[in-house]
């Protein structure tokens, strides 16, 4: 990949730098998708990466004020996925060093994104958690860090306590994940801080709903402020993101997984779904429940939804896929009861942990045997199993219409 260091000088009126930028999602369609000659396009997510599309070219650079002076990188015409690793070392790079020339945790911690794969939500966790929580340990030096274990247990009780245990695990397993990684090639450095710290053990919630909680959250009625009775649920909802609920009650699936579908997953011959985003990356394919296949046919056909290549598109930007599906104000809450609750059913199905572990996603790993099961083959010995969770909540909620 060609760079190029560019000092960007003052333009008259004390700005600098190229024209202000629009905002693009950092993925390849995104880029793909670009109008040529639309001029500068800032990647989402990605500090100080931009694309420039040009009349017959799409290029990418990094910039970043560098004392005062603002600092351009240029990483010409390359694809997505190596433009954010390379953007992420140079940012770092970019950064004046700390008396002494010694790695500090931010850069370090950039350098743990740029070399790592890592899920998209997962570094949107990280970069919340380094942002919140680790604001006052970015810029000291991991040889201070690692000759502070009181410090860093300190830093886990007062998150603990003021924060929540889980969050206090999160921040410490980040602390500890960029640590030991830099540890391997600096041989000098401390042991590892975190192992001053005893992490919480946190119970798994009880977020599956019961017959009665899942027709609460299909439609329910309420008094309003005025004294009158107003409808809530998702049946409520317009047709995209009702038929996201639905999806997600028949799928079990995780709500990134199911928001990144595109009409191109859906096999309606085969009646089955491809699950592309994931977490860990690890894309599956799994049968769907006939009625879930019927839904999404009459949703794709009902002239309801505006024409997208994704099944649930946004509806302000049809471009993009559906962000938020979260309604408070509809009685609609948090996605991952659908999946509590889709795996409660599989096991009051009787269905095997194998069969629920590849209906959902999770990792066949932790066991030699599993490492020999070949999911593919094994879709239409599952579809018995979709279907019997879908009648049970047919049989809770009629026709779902």
């Amino acid at each position: 990949m060609n760079q190029k260091v560019v000092a960007i000088k003052p333009m008259p009126g004390g700005t600098a730098g190229p024209e202000p930028a629009k905002t693009l999602a950092a993925n390849q369609r995104a880029v793909d998708a670009l109008p040529f000659g639309s001029g500068t396009w800032r990647i989402e997510g990605v500090p100080g990466l931009y694309v420039r599309a040009r009349a017959q070219s799409k290029s990418f650079f990094v910039q970043r004020r560098v004392r005062g002076a603002l600092v351009m990188r240029t990483l010409g015409e390359t694809t997505v996925k190596a433009a954010r690793a390379e953007a992420m070392t140079q940012w770092a790079r970019l950064k004046p060093k700390p008396a002494g020339g010694r790695k500090t945790f931010e850069e370090a911690f950039q350098e743990y994104l740029a070399q790592k794969e890592l899920a998209p939500k997962t570094r949107e966790g990280y970069e919340y958690n380094l942002a919140h929580y680790l604001s006052d340990w970015k810029g000291r030096a991991l040889e201070d860090i690692g000759n502070d274990p009181a410090g860093v247990r300190v830093l886990f009780h007062a998150v603990s306590r003021d924060h929540g245990k889980a969050t206090a695990c999160q921040v410490i397993r980040l602390l500890s994940s960029v640590y030991r990684y830099q540890r391997k090639v600096n041989l000098t450095l401390p042991e590892c801080p975190t192992a001053a710290v005893d992490l919480w053990t946190i119970p798994p919630r009880d977020w599956a709903l019961s017959a009665d909680e899942i027709k609460t959250w299909w439609v329910s009625t309420a008094i309003d402020r005025d004294g009158r009775e107003t409808m809530l649920g998702v049946k409520t909802l317009g047709a995209v993101k009702r038929m996201w609920w639905l999806t997600a009650l028949l799928s079990g699936a995780r709500s990134n997984s199911i928001s990144a579908l595109g009409w191109t997953d859906i096999d309606f011959d085969k009646r089955t779904i491809r699950f592309r985003v994931t977490k860990g990356d690890r894309p599956y394919i799994v049968p769907a429940a006939d009625r879930l296949i019927e839904l999404l046919a009459a949703y794709r056909d009902g002239g309801q939804v505006p024409p997208s290549n994704w099944v649930f598109p946004s509806p302000t930007k049809p471009a993009r896929h559906l962000a938020k599906v979260r309604d408070d104000k509809k009685g609609v809450q948090s996605a991952h009861h659908m999946r509590h609750s889709f795996r409660t059913v599989l096991a009051e199905l009787g269905a095997s942990p194998d069969q629920a572990r590849l209906l959902m996603g999770h990792s066949m790993g932790g066991d030699v045997s599993r490492g020999y099961i070949t999911a593919p083959l094994l879709l239409e010995s599952l579809r018995p199993v979709v279907n019997a969770a879908a009648e049970h909540y047919i049989a809770i909620l009629g026709n779902m219409t």
